[in-house]
């Protein structure tokens, strides 16, 4: 009886919005048809709208009575029930409806009123009012209770790492005021002079040859996007992620420009100077082993030695991880390592100077299995005239880095807001060049 009196009484507030609606459209016609409009009709509008609106709250209230006891009525039957769902229509102490609610908003004591905070006492709860135990839903399936299963979330969140070429750590950087860098540097020709006796004069010294080399300032920038429900919603400080990500990016960009860079919109690396004529004037040495194109022991030290001797105290090596593998694996005739490493006495370091991973930098492509009478086995093997898999130098004299802007973020929330979303915009300026090519060596697989 309960339910049809729901049902008839559903059907009159349905009715009744349906009837509002026709006379809130009837009366905004008349408005817009009336060529100006008075206060009275305005006043009419609102009462129709607020009489409207509480309607379809009562309405609402109304459905959901409806489909609770639908609910309930496919519940298991109790022994405190005859119609399938638990008969409260006897007294219940104020504690017990306290305690009832506190445990449906999941201990919340938040969600209690003062008076409800004000019953909970366990002493006085009427344990007899609860209905005996019955499990009727499971967790496995979401139609039969899988939604009601409580979820963890972890507050750990798993990222992914980038590889960054750290070359600005070891190369000088300098921070300009306009749109480049002039560096003045020696030219081909220096000045000289000359041993004389007791009867012979001045002779004229060369005039110097010197060059300008210029460094420009070049662009890095990128934007992303994400809505606002995103941001609102999220658990994790997402807006602090994004910028996080996008600030390893920047460095991940500019770290292989300053290795591989062309030099067109962007720095100019190290290995696009290296594949000029003549190394671009930097130290080269070609590998002894034409046949598997490996690296030995004697390459290395001969790159070491490539140079002047004044650029050896300071300087640097730098190899991609693998290669860096390779140079460890370096062992005799008899496979006995040629590095011993025991204890705590291992570092970074090779030749007494430290090796830098450089991701950018050429790999080994594949590994020698098999070895001969003069090159051992499992050692990394690389492409015929592979162009710098290891170099050698000081990078704080050889390479130049300049900042015109630092790395700066943006948030743009009008350009999308008609699209519920903020941009973020990030961007730098920042240039890169080898001016100092005869304080690095290079390494070259032999042809």
């Amino acid at each position: 009886m309960a339910d049809n009196s729901n049902y008839t009484a559903l059907a009159k507030l349905s009715h009744e919005i349906n009837r509002l609606n026709n006379h809130l459209d009837a009366r905004i016609s008349a408005v817009e048809n009336q060529l100006e409009s008075n206060s009275e009709d305005r006043q009419e509008l609102m009462r129709l709208n607020a009489s409207i609106s509480n309607t379809v709250k009562q309405a609402k209230a109304l459905q959901m009575d409806v489909k609770e006891r639908q609910l309930a009525a496919q519940r298991p039957p109790t022994m405190m029930g005859i119609d399938g769902h638990f008969d409260r229509s006897y007294y219940q102490h104020p504690a017990t409806k306290s305690i009832v609610k506190w445990f449906r908003k999941m201990g919340d004591i938040g969600a209690l009123t003062t008076e409800e905070r004000s019953h909970i006492d366990f002493n006085r709860i009427q344990y007899d009012s609860f209905p005996p135990e019955q499990k009727a839903l499971i967790s496995a399936a979401a139609d039969l209770g899988g939604f009601f299963a409580g979820t963890d979330l972890s507050d750990k969140f798993i990222q992914k790492l980038f590889l960054v070429s750290p070359l600005r750590g070891l190369a000088d950087v300098q921070t300009i005021g306009g749109e480049k860098l002039l560096v003045p540097s020696e030219g081909a020709t220096d000045t000289n002079i000359f041993w004389s006796d007791e009867q012979s004069g001045f002779q004229a010294s060369p005039d110097p040859n010197l060059g300008m080399i210029e460094i420009y300032a070049r662009e890095l920038n990128g934007y992303l996007k994400i809505s606002k429900q995103n941001l609102e919603d999220s658990v994790f400080d997402i807006e602090s992620f994004i910028l996080k990500r996008l600030s390893r990016q920047f460095s991940q960009k500019e770290g292989t420009a300053f290795i591989s860079g062309n030099g067109i919109a962007r720095p100019e690396g190290i290995l696009t100077l290296a594949a000029t004529a003549n190394t671009g004037g930097m130290n080269s040495v070609t590998t002894q082993d034409g046949t598997n194109f490996t690296i030995a022991p004697a390459d290395v030290i001969q790159l070491m030695h490539a140079g002047k001797s004044a650029y050896r105290p300071t300087g640097t090596w730098l190899a991609s991880n693998a290669t860096i593998a390779a140079l460890r694996l370096f062992s005799d005739l008899q496979a006995r390592p040629v590095w011993q490493m025991f204890g705590d006495s291992f570092q970074e370091t090779l030749f007494g100077r430290p090796i830098v991973e450089m991701p950018d930098m050429p790999n080994p492509t594949a590994v020698l299995t098999t070895g001969s009478a003069t090159v051992v086995g499992n050692q990394a093997k690389f492409t015929a005239s592979q162009l710098g898999p290891l170099i050698f130098g000081d990078i704080g004299q050889g390479y130049q880095i300049v900042d015109r802007v630092g790395l700066t973020f943006q948030t743009l929330k009008e350009l999308y807001a008609i699209q519920n979303q903020v941009a973020y915009l990030a961007r730098m300026r920042v240039g890169g060049k080898v001016v100092l090519p005869e304080a690095i060596s290079i390494l070259k697989i032999h042809a």
